[in-house]
C-alpha cells in the first residue's frame, strides 16, 4: 500500500463565529438543492460536442498501481492524510484520510475508487461506521466528494452531506464518504455505485488508523437523492457481494428508483436541468444509448448535454431552470423512452431486482418531483413482498416549489433517530414492513429529540472544536 503525505492545510486564520454561522445556515438551506441564480442561460449552440470528456486534474493518487487487478475487492491501494472541510475555510477538527481501493465495475472487472474516511480525534464508546453517499450527481472528477471536501475554496464547496457526517462524527462514529462512481466517475452506471460503497466500507474497516473492528464493525448506510441511488444499490448487492459486512441498516432518502419516471416528473419544473444531468451520465456510459438518442435531439440539445457532462450538477440545473423535455427532443418524451435501446439502457439502472437483507428506512415526499412517490411505493412493495424489513415514511407536505429539496432537510431528524437505533440496539427496528404517511417529517417528533445533539455538533464545527467529545 502506498502512503501519500500532505502538509497541514488548516487555515492560520478563522472567520468570526457569526460569519461561520451565516455560512453554515446557508449551506443547510441549500442541502439537496441547486444554486438557482447568477449563471447565464444555456447556450443554444449546436456544437456536436461529445458527452464524456471528463477532466482529470493532475493527481496521481487516483491512478491505481500496476497489478492492482489481482488484489481482492476492498484492498487499500494507497492512502493519504487530508484536511476535510464542512465549508470552505472551515475544516472539520477530525482525523481524515483518503483511501484508494480496489473495487469492481459494472461488468465484474477490476476497478478502483476513492473514499474519504473521517474519525473523531478522541472516540469513546464502541466502534461504529456510517457510509454517507453524497448526491454529487456528475461525471466530472472535480465534482466528486473526495475533491469537493478537500479543495478548500468557494469554487468547490463540499457536499451538503459533509454536515451530516459532522453530526455522525459528534456521536463518536467513524464516517466513510466514497466517490460512488469510482475513478472514472461512472455516475448512474448499473451496480457500480453499490460495489464502490461496499468496497469503501471494506477498505475503511481494514485501515488500522481508524481503529475499527474489521468486518464485525457495526455499519450503516445513508444517502438522499443521488446518494439514495448509491445506497439502494449497496443495500441490494450486500447479500451477494459483501455478505461478511455487518450492515445493520440503510437509510434511503428519495432514492429515484425509476429514471424514466423521474424525467417525466421533473420536466418543466425548477430542477428540470436534472434531465440533462441524467441523460449525460447515461450517454457517457453507453455509446449505443447515445447513438439512439441522437436521432431525437433538437438543434442546441447536444451542446446542453455536452455541457452537463463537463459541469457539476448545480451549474447545469442553474442554467436550465424549468427546462422541458420538449425543449431537447423532436418527438414526445414517451416516444423516446419507448425506443428499444433507450428503454433497455434505462431499465438496467432500476433498482428492486434484488432484496436487501438489512433493515431499511425509506423516506420520500408524496409530492416529490424528482423521486415520484408512485415508483417508491412500488419499490417498497417489491421489497416487502420478498421479505425485506422496511420502515417507510411518506411526507405529505404540500407541493411548494421543490418538495424534493425540502424533504432533504426535514427528513434528517427522522433518519438519524432511526440510525441511532440501528447502531446501538440489538433489536433496532421491526422485522416487518411498516408504512406511515405524515403531514411533514419536520413535525413528526424526531426533531425535538435530535435538535440538541445537532445543535451541539454544528456549534463544534463552527468553533473548530473536536467532534465526538
Amino acid at each position: 500500500m502506498t502512503t501519500h503525505h500532505i502538509t497541514d492545510a488548516r487555515p492560520r486564520h478563522h472567520v468570526s463565529a457569526l460569519l461561520r454561522l451565516s455560512a453554515l445556515t446557508g449551506a443547510l438551506a441549500l442541502t439537496g438543492t441547486c444554486v438557482l441564480a447568477g449563471l447565464p442561460a444555456a447556450s443554444a449552440d449546436d456544437a456536436p460536442d461529445p458527452v464524456a470528456a471528463q477532466s482529470a486534474p493532475a493527481d496521481t493518487f487516483y491512478d491505481p498501481p500496476a497489478g492492482y487487478e489481482s488484489a481482492t475487492p476492498g484492498t487499500i491501494l494507497a492512502s493519504r492524510p487530508v484536511r476535510a472541510a464542512a465549508l470552505p475555510s472551515l475544516p472539520l477538527a477530525v482525523n481524515a484520510w483518503q483511501l484508494l481501493y480496489r473495487t469492481t465495475d459494472a461488468d465484474g472487472n477490476p476497478y478502483a475508487a476513492v473514499t474519504t474516511v473521517l474519525s473523531p480525534e478522541t472516540r469513546s464508546g464502541p466502534a461504529r461506521l456510517l457510509s454517507v453517499q453524497a448526491a454529487y450527481d456528475s461525471i466530472q472528477r472535480t465534482c466528486m466528494p473526495s475533491y469537493a471536501m478537500t479543495a478548500g475554496d468557494l469554487a468547490s464547496p463540499p457536499p451538503s452531506e459533509a454536515l451530516e457526517a459532522a453530526i455522525a462524527l459528534d456521536r463518536g462514529w467513524t464516517v466513510s464518504i466514497p466517490d460512488p462512481g469510482g475513478i472514472d466517475n461512472r455516475f448512474l452506471t448499473p451496480r457500480v455505485m453499490g460495489y464502490t460503497v461496499l468496497d469503501g466500507i471494506r477498505a475503511a474497516e481494514n485501515f488500522s488508523p481508524l481503529g475499527l473492528d474489521g468486518a464485525a464493525t457495526r455499519t450503516a448506510l445513508t444517502g438522499y437523492s443521488g446518494g439514495g441511488i448509491g445506497t439502494s444499490w449497496a443495500a441490494e448487492l450486500h447479500p451477494s457481494y459483501a455478505p461478511e459486512l455487518n450492515i445493520v441498516g440503510a437509510v434511503l432518502g428519495a432514492p429515484i428508483p425509476d429514471l424514466a419516471a423521474a424525467m417525466r416528473s421533473v420536466s418543466g419544473r425548477i430542477s428540470g436541468g436534472l434531465i440533462a444531468v441524467g441523460v449525460a451520465a447515461v450517454m457517457y456510459d453507453s455509446p449505443e444509448f447515445s447513438a439512439a438518442l441522437d436521432r431525437y435531439l433538437k438543434p442546441g440539445a447536444r451542446a446542453i448535454l455536452a455541457a452537463a457532462g463537463r459541469e457539476c450538477v448545480s451549474a447545469t440545473v442553474s442554467k436550465n431552470l424549468f427546462i422541458n423535455a420538449s425543449d431537447l427532443l423532436t418527438v414526445p418524451l414517451d416516444q423516446v423512452l419507448s425506443d428499444p435501446v433507450i428503454h433497455a439502457t434505462i431499465a438496467d439502472r432500476a433498482r428492486g431486482t434484488a432484496t436487501p437483507t438489512t433493515p431499511m428506512y425509506i423516506v420520500n415526499a408524496v409530492n416529490d418531483e424528482v423521486s415520484p412517490i408512485a415508483k417508491v411505493d412500488a419499490l417498497v412493495a417489491r421489497y416487502c413482498a420478498a421479505g425485506a424489513s422496511v420502515s417507510y415514511v411518506r411526507d405529505d407536505l404540500p407541493d411548494l416549489i421543490s418538495d424534493h429539496s425540502i424533504e432533504a432537510l426535514t427528513s434528517v431528524g427522522g433518519s438519524f433517530t432511526w440510525l441511532d437505533r440501528a447502531m446501538n440496539s440489538d433489536n433496532p427496528n421491526p422485522p416487518t414492513c411498516q408504512t406511515t404517511t405524515v403531514p411533514s417529517t419536520f413535525t413528526d417528533g424526531s426533531w425535538s429529540t435530535q435538535l440538541p445533539a445537532f445543535t451541539q455538533g454544528l456549534a463544534r464545527v463552527l468553533l473548530s472544536q473536536s467532534l465526538g467529545q
